[in-house]
């Protein structure tokens, strides 16, 4: 059980302060939990795509469209103060603030467009606005409406190294930070509202943490503060057996375990960003992702708790997977190879999800990331050089994510059955026995999906209560 602490963790995605309407509604929620609270919030929908997109053109000398797309963005700040903020001295300070920072970005674009070099470091200067702007006028918004409340910029707070994109923090002194700087305020019974994603280093440069890793920003200050829950905010009910996009009678569950939670994360599932685990697991601090949009719902509990074993749980994916197969040249020494291999994914620091090995070939599955996108032909050439190589694009690596799958009755033979005719590149039990890849082609994406669903999940909604049908529920409220 986790440490007694009346203390939560609020964090709410885009999609939850999207508009007026949205962050009234979050309004709410904060205020309808009980005991001391720390919120953490994300940029409103679209707005950090919006600043990559202005400093990119920024990057080119399109002056004109980034300042056009610039404009589009700042305005929308500036409905929703005028939307929801009544008292107008909150208004007028609000309003001083967004102007702020439309300026700094204007300087940043013109800074940009002379230099025409977009470097990581720079995009996260770009990309730390939406996270700004969003909470300035959530929590300007927040004390209109009576709250107390009291903004920290997270890059007070948590320090990360300067891996820029996807910096990591160092938990030690951004616990004293928190102790210093936090505690004092929710002792004082203050509601504390930051930023989810964004950083700094030791030095004070803006960092980012990874798309959308608000998510693991709460599970940050949820450790730094020794929360007694971490609630995630989302736009669905909660961690479902599959994308509803794909299935959209997929089921939700009820509870799903810390372990089985990070191999679906880590695997494709966008409900939690993967590295949210790790700091609740630590505290054994228990997560709830909960539906912003439909706050009648349970939603779904994560926690230490592994329950329903001999069972699939859910089934994730991940699309625009590079295969890289491997052969080591014979002139070169085993060691040898593999420290010239290793060196170039150093360099170029690809997301390595499956690597597969035998006497004499290997086997590297990459996820290709908007964030660390990896020049292909460039690392194709420099492992030419140690190796015959071949790469593989248009894959998609399909994953079943339970406890023990191993021990499940006729795994392995009801995923090929239930799929007669498809072909998988290569077949992987995941380390912990949680997870069971299957790496495909696109163009049997969708009906493998399909076909592993129904043989897992169809009929479980009568076998226990860990499922429940939320399409039917809906209709039922619908009806009312």
């Amino acid at each position: 059980m986790p440490k007694e602490n009346d203390l939560v963790v609020l964090k709410f995605g885009g999609t939850s302060v999207q508009d007026s309407a949205s962050i009234n509604n979050v309004i709410n929620i904060v205020k309808n939990i009980k005991g001391r609270k720390v919120v953490v919030v994300s940029a409103i929908s679209r707005a950090t795509t919006s600043l990559e997109n202005i400093a990119k053109y920024a990057s080119k000398s399109k002056i004109a469209d980034s300042e056009k797309l610039l404009e589009e963005t700042i305005n929308r700040h500036h409905t929703i103060i005028n939307d929801l903020i009544t008292d107008q001295k909150l208004k007028s300070e609000a309003v001083e603030r967004i102007i702020s920072y439309h300026r700094h970005i204007a300087e940043l674009i013109k800074g940009l467009s002379i230099i025409n070099e977009l470097s990581l470091r720079t995009l996260d200067a770009f990309r730390s606005f939406g996270e700004l702007m969003s909470s300035t006028v959530i929590f300007h918004a927040m004390k209109s409406a009576g709250m107390d409340i009291e903004l920290i910029d997270s890059r007070n707070i948590i320090k990360t190294n300067n891996d820029f994109s996807r910096a990591y923090p160092d938990f030690e002194i951004s616990a004293q930070n928190a102790e210093t700087i936090l505690k004092p305020l929710l002792n004082g019974e203050k509601i504390i509202l930051t930023q989810g994603f964004i950083a700094s280093t030791e030095d004070g440069i803006t960092t980012t943490m990874g798309r959308e890793s608000s998510d693991f920003s709460a599970a940050i200050y949820g450790s730094l503060l020794n929360a007694g829950e971490i609630q995630i905010w989302t736009d669905v009910d909660g961690v479902l057996t599959t994308d509803p996009n794909i299935i959209p009678h997929s089921l939700k569950l009820s509870e799903i375990s810390f372990k089985e939670m990070e191999e679906l994360s880590n695997f494709g599932a966008k409900v939690l960003h993967k590295n949210s685990v790790k700091p609740a697991l630590k505290k054994n601090i228990p997560i709830k992702i909960l539906n912003s949009k439909n706050t009648k719902s349970s939603g779904t509990i994560v926690s230490s708790k592994l329950s329903y074993p001999k069972l699939v749980k859910s089934i994730t994916y991940k699309k625009n997977i590079i295969v890289l197969r491997v052969q080591p040249k014979e002139s070169l020494g085993q060691f040898i190879f593999w420290e010239m291999m290793l060196s170039i994914l150093s360099r170029h620091k690809p997301q390595i999800d499956l690597f597969l090995s035998s006497s004499n070939s290997i086997i590297i599955v990459i996820a290709e990331s908007a964030y660390t996108k990896i020049h292909y032909d460039e690392l194709k050439s420099e492992f030419s050089e140690i190796s015959d190589c071949e790469i593989v694009n248009e894959k998609i690596l399909i994953t079943l994510v339970g406890s023990d799958l191993s021990s499940i009755d006729n795994f392995e033979q009801r995923i090929f059955i239930s799929n007669p005719g498809v072909k998988a590149d290569s077949v992987l039990f995941g380390y912990s026995r949680h997870s069971f890849s299957l790496l495909i082609d696109e163009k049997d994406f969708v009906k493998t999906m399909k076909n592993l669903h129904k043989e897992f999940f169809e009929g479980q909604l009568t076998n226990n209560s860990l499922f429940e049908n939320t399409l039917k529920k809906k209709e039922r409220l619908m009806a009312k």
